[in-house]
């Protein structure tokens, strides 16, 4: 019995990571064991994290670059370590700049298709942002071509954040999508809620020995070693920033911030805005002054959300853009502290 993928698509900041925190917590409560695949830009894992915190979920992740170029070759091991867990089902998060077709022929290829099919390729959409993209992101010619690709693959395409704009937009976020793809179903949503019964539809939990449970106290501690060692390793040493060529003229930065220094949010917003022309998406765990607690910060387009965190390693933050000079951000990070 072939064990059915989601593949989650879409720019960055769309939304696919709150709509995966959706499937997982409807998979449990459907008796279904999800495994999980993600792949993310940066040397830091954010997103994993916040999936390992409020679910349990085991993830596996892919870091420091795009699984469609960087880290194509690592896919199969990572499918084989979910593999082995006996999942009913298997969920990809791919980075914002990667090409759900390439994964859908990769998971098609003869060693993959007896164990694997692939269940639904999904696509999500900020409403707020994608008309403008083209426009935006017109130097980068292979980036627009893999955008158009996320819309032209899809089986479902979710327009997240449509309390945003004006219904008029909506209409036109509808005819581009159609002009790329006429067959797909189109959600309109915000916080990527959407009923998730057609997207599970046929997914039913396999005859299997169950894998042995970790008491909620064990999976906690379990977890905050996890992400220290992680964090330990992802650390950029006396340099305030690192570099990973990803996709295109679209890289990321892991900034790190100095031992025991805080940033207000003020200062970090303002960041934000000084870099508006070349950031697309920064995230990360940050610590604030005062002794408040840390926050998973998180900026796409022109709005930044904050939440208490639990993350216990070093603060930082995952700063992607396009045509980054690397030189001129470690110098202007370095000055907010002094």
């Amino acid at each position: 019995m072939r064990i059915p993928v989601i593949v989650l698509g879409g720019f960055l900041g769309s939304g696919k990571t709150t709509l995966l925190l959706s499937l997982l917590k409807e998979s449990y409560a459907r008796g279904l064991q999800p495994g999980v695949l993600m792949n993310e830009l940066g040397k830091q894992d954010v997103d994993g994290y916040i999936l390992e915190e409020q679910t349990g979920a085991a993830v596996e992740k892919l870091l420091d670059g795009c699984v469609c170029c960087s880290r194509k070759e690592e896919l199969g091991a990572n499918l084989e370590l979910l593999i082995k867990r006996r999942p009913d089902v298997i969920y990809i998060e791919l980075t914002g700049v990667a090409d759900p077709v390439e994964i859908a022929q990769a998971l098609r290829e003869p060693c993959w298709e007896s164990r694997l099919s692939v269940h639904s390729l999904v696509t999500m959409v900020d409403a707020e942002n994608v008309l403008d993209y083209n426009s935006r992101l017109s130097a980068d010619k292979q980036l627009v071509r893999t955008l158009r690709s996320q819309l032209a693959a899809a089986n479902l395409i979710i327009v997240n954040k449509s309390d945003l704009v004006e219904q008029e937009t909506l209409w036109k976020i509808e005819k581009l999508i159609r002009k790329r793809n006429a067959a797909a179903d189109i959600e309109f949503t915000i916080f990527s809620r959407i009923g998730l019964n057609p997207l599970l539809d046929g997914i039913a939990p396999r005859e299997k020995q169950p894998l042995p449970k970790r008491a909620p106290a064990e999976f906690k501690g379990s977890l905050l070693k996890k992400a220290a060692a992680e964090q330990k390793k992802a650390e950029p040493g006396p340099a305030p920033a690192q570099h990973s060529d990803s996709f295109s003229q679209v890289g990321a930065v892991t900034l790190a911030f100095p031992q025991g220094k805080a940033l207000p949010k003020a200062v970090l917003e303002s960041f934000f805005r000084e870099w508006a022309d070349r950031l697309l998406r920064a995230k990360g765990h940050v610590r604030l002054p005062g002794g408040e607690p840390v926050q998973l910060v998180q900026h796409a387009g022109s709005r930044t959300t904050w939440e208490n965190s639990s993350y216990p390693g070093t603060p930082y933050l995952v700063f992607i853009g396009m045509n980054i000079d690397r030189e001129q951000l470690a110098e202007r990070w370095s000055a907010l502290f002094r």
